[in-house]
């Protein structure tokens, strides 16, 4: 299917909270409406969310000011127009691979440009241990059901993480938390980002508070080295097996998947990490565990990956629960559960 920037627009009418939570913008921005720290940029009230159907928002820190909800995916990608329509219509479930009209609007200069981490992400990664029965992040999966011996060496626990939080325009350390790291790796194998679950020593979700306004803060946070260095990666919980893997989008999704079918699988962390994914050549039969969103946001990455990797000759086949928003933890959780 070939379409143009219009076709696409009209496409994107009404949905922007859906394509931008896909992306990894956090819904809880996108339900305020009111000033709040910038989701690309930071600060502290220099971003407003305000839609109208067409993801229209307000920011401060970049040279026009604000824009559509193109002109927000450029500020969150950093990228130009046409890379961002390209990522729009991957989780629309669009044919990206088709050429966009080669028009793209200037591209936007946030105020900040995105650190390169890669250092950072290597040395807390060598910082990390491998999980053992007992620690925080062991307990973490264990009350999740998810109990996998040995654990997959694409994570591990870190005894103390740093949390950082913008306060008054400035970065504030809040403290030293135990963590569940996972590791994103490159098409290549590189470490390109590090997923970071931050957690209590008994193994629950730590609850970390904003110190001027008392909000909750995130305590699953994404840690890239570099702007692009997402595309087509994912946390390798383990290698194909006799040319089959699956890919779900989360980490606890993908854990639940491996142990409810034996089945190896990776985590491609967001719905847009799916429709992106970059899979193996060893992986001839690939199994795609959507999540039964009811935005449709998983469903329509899933078809978007199984459209290309059947053009590339693999076998895919699309498993959905049945629930509506439920995932694949839901049912491993559910089958256990007594009758």
């Amino acid at each position: 299917m070939r379409f143009n920037t219009d076709e696409l627009r009209r496409q994107t009418v009404g949905r922007w909270p859906d394509i931008l939570t896909a992306m990894g913008i956090s819904a809880e921005v996108l339900a305020r409406r009111r000033n709040q720290p910038c989701p690309a940029c930071g600060g502290t009230d220099r971003f407003q969310w305000i839609d109208k159907g067409s993801g229209r928002f307000v920011c401060r820190g970049i040279d026009n000011q604000g824009g559509d909800g193109f002109a927000l995916v450029q500020h969150w990608l950093g990228c130009d127009f046409l890379a961002a329509a390209r990522a729009v219509a991957g989780v629309l479930g669009l044919d990206s691979t088709q050429p966009l009209p080669e028009r793209p609007t200037p591209a936007q200069t946030p105020a900040k440009r995105q650190k390169d981490q890669r250092a950072a992400i290597v040395r807390l990664w060598q910082e990390a241990e491998a999980i053992t029965a007992g620690d925080p992040v062991a307990r973490y999966l264990a009350g999740r059901g998810l109990v996998l011996e040995p654990c997959p060496d694409a994570l591990r626990h870190h005894p103390a993480l740093p949390y950082w939080a913008e306060v008054a325009g400035r970065p504030v350390l809040l403290g030293h938390f135990p963590a569940m790291l996972g590791a994103v790796s490159s098409p290549s194998g590189a470490l390109v980002a590090l997923h970071r679950t931050y957690l209590n020593d008994a193994g629950g979700k730590a609850d970390i508070r904003h110190p001027t306004s008392g909000e909750a803060l995130k305590v699953k946070k994404l840690m890239a080295g570099r702007e692009g260095d997402m595309r087509g990666a994912a946390i390798r919980l383990q290698p194909p097996e006799d040319g089959r893997l699956a890919l779900a989008e989360g980490i606890e999704t993908a854990l639940a998947v491996a142990l409810g079918s034996r089945m190896p699988c990776w985590a491609a962390v967001s719905a847009w990490g799916m429709a992106n994914a970059a899979i193996p050549d060893a992986a001839g039969e690939v199994f795609i565990m959507a999540d039964n969103d009811a935005s449709q946001t998983g469903q329509k990455a899933a078809e978007a990956l199984a459209r290309r990797l059947v053009s590339d000759g693999r076998e895919v086949r699309i498993l959905t629960p049945s629930t509506p928003g439920a995932d694949w933890l839901d049912v491993l959780t559910a089958t256990r559960k007594p009758q």
